[in-house]
């Protein structure tokens, strides 16, 4: 079941040439049948790994390292069926 929908505004700093730039990714939050939460993240109708995680953090598009983003807006959706 879908719990909640958002489009979060994450900030990267370079650690490396210190370039600073920004992406939206569309949030889901669901929870599973047992109860575990989870969450998915998108950008521009793609999946893809958390920004928030080595494994999702985008390279620099100057030097080309990959830098952890952090949240920098939040913005909710309204969920299917409550608008």
């Amino acid at each position: 079941m879908i719990t909640e929908l958002a489009v979060e505004h994450v900030a990267f700093t370079c650690g490396h040439c210190w370039n600073q730039w920004a992406a939206d990714y569309d949030v889901l939050h669901y929870r599973d049948e047992d109860g575990a939460d989870w969450e998915s993240f998108s950008r521009s109708g793609i999946p893809t790994a958390s920004p928030y995680e080595t494994a999702g953090a985008p390279p620099c598009p100057q030097c080309h390292r990959h830098w952890v983003g952090h949240l920098a807006e939040r913005h909710l959706l309204p969920l299917p069926g409550t608008a």
